[in-house]
């Protein structure tokens, strides 16, 4: 387990190190960031977007922590384990991953090649399983680690969608590997848990100028932002949420997708 640095509370994470897979941009970032603001080291991954992974570490480091900029295709096995190998080296261990990547192609499901359905999965549930593995011996070694795996509205009831079948089927599936880690780990002091975003259309917007918007289709009357995602990734790694284990956490409003 990551030392508590100095003057840092007995429940905090200041000192712990993180990866956050898919986080040159967007919610992950956001993620990234919010950890940093906490005292976490936060390694920023991406596929192509170099430029800005490296402005997200640099503005981690600008918190007082370290921020590394790592590039992986997270929908490659051995491109994700070699990930989570550099993360743990660059950050001297490893005790949080949030699995935040995930392929999409919004198209209906006869649409799809053989070979785009198979990438989509690779990208979902293929990542999350290898990243996981790959970051488990590391959590061990300190008896505590934090696994939270990025899903989607009404995935823990496996519910389908027009034109986002292989995607939806694939967080269906980060869902049910998530709880089967969780028992399977519990006794080694790592946890994991699902936290489930509704529509966040602007992935920048800010709660205090959501709460001044309207939007009608959602059931609290505004939209949602990636700080409300955020807050929920934070809460799962806290200590003090050792025994929240297995757990899926809807951050939509109220909103049910197809469900409702």
């Amino acid at each position: 387990m990551a030392e508590l640095e100095p003057g840092a509370e007995p429940g905090g994470l200041a000192g712990c190190r993180a990866l956050v897979t898919g986080s040159s941009g967007g919610i992950g970032r956001h993620i990234g960031l919010g950890l940093a603001r906490l005292g976490v080291h936060v390694a920023f991954n991406y596929r192509s977007r170099a430029e800005a992974a490296q402005a997200a570490a640099e503005a981690a480091t600008q918190l007082g922590v370290r921020g590394l900029a790592l590039g992986a295709d997270c929908a490659e096995p051995g491109q994700v384990r070699d990930l989570v190998a550099r993360a743990a080296e660059g950050l001297g261990g490893l005790d949080i991953l949030v699995n935040n990547v995930g392929e999409f192609a919004y198209k209906r499901l006869r649409a799809h090649r053989p070979a785009e359905f198979e990438r989509i999965l690779a990208g979902t549930v293929g990542a999350t399983f290898h990243a996981t593995m790959a970051a488990l011996p590391h959590m061990r070694r300190g008896s505590f680690g934090r696994v939270v795996n990025l899903g989607a509205a009404g995935a823990e009831q496996a519910m389908g969608g027009l034109k986002e079948g292989p995607h939806l089927a694939g967080k269906a599936a980060v869902v049910s590997l998530t709880r089967s880690f969780a028992l399977e780990e519990a006794g080694h002091g790592v946890t994991f848990n699902v936290v489930s975003p509704g529509i966040i259309d602007d992935r920048d917007l800010t709660r205090r100028e959501a709460i001044r918007r309207q939007d009608r289709g959602s059931p609290v009357g505004r939209p949602g932002t990636s700080e409300d995602v955020v807050d929920a990734v934070l809460f799962l790694c806290r200590r003090e949420s050792s025994f929240i284990n297995g757990a899926v956490i809807a951050v939509t409003g109220g909103w049910q997708g197809n469900l409702g």
